[in-house]
């Protein structure tokens, strides 16, 4: 696992570096790599397609402004495409915005088991309100993201124990929120 990560931490530099002298080939490769990625980390903290993707597009503009003026990432360079992203979102939503999630897609059930899903989404939608935008933060790179809580830390400025004490009381809070959902 060390391994593969080191590999991947020497790909992503040897990326990077080539991006630096503007290689087209580098920058189409970062583009293909990390858009998916940070489109749907974009989606599920604004919910909307439209606004993920003019998020997504433009933290690979920032990108190329920031390889134009010479000043390119000095982390990782997936972890410096979420943090633009993180900002963004954040700049698009200010605080009291909730973290939705995506509308729900009819797979072939019933339209009972459809109306509960969409029920069930809501209540989690209005837990989701419950929580300060910071906790909301740490889930979608967590869980969204795919982010380990190392990196998770990295990209919000925090210790791990802070992130750690973030994600934890965002769990248990949507889980109270929920729990009383279910008794009311």
């Amino acid at each position: 696992m060390a391994k593969t990560m080191l590999t991947s931490q020497a790909n992503e530099a040897h990326l990077l570096a080539r991006a630096l002298e503007l290689d087209s080939q580098a920058l189409g490769e970062i583009h293909d790599r990390y858009y998916p990625e940070i489109y749907r980390y974009a989606f599920l903290r604004t919910g909307e397609q439209g606004l993920a993707e003019d998020i997504a597009g433009e933290v690979f503009l920032r990108l190329l402004n920031a390889l134009h003026r010479g000043r390119p990432p000095h982390t990782t360079l997936r972890g410096w495409l979420f943090g633009v992203a993180s900002h963004l979102v954040v700049d698009t939503y200010h605080e009291g915005h909730t973290l939705p999630l995506t509308e729900f897609h009819s797979d072939g059930r019933s339209t009972q088991a459809e109306a509960e899903e969409r029920i069930l989404q809501a209540d989690v939608r209005a837990a989701i309100r419950q929580l300060t935008p910071e906790q909301q933060e740490v889930l979608a790179l967590r869980f969204s993201g795919g982010f380990s809580v190392e990196d998770t830390a990295r990209l919000m400025e925090r210790s791990v124990t802070a992130v750690k004490a973030l994600q934890f009381r965002a769990v248990d809070t949507l889980r109270q929120v929920m729990a009383e959902v279910g008794n009311g």
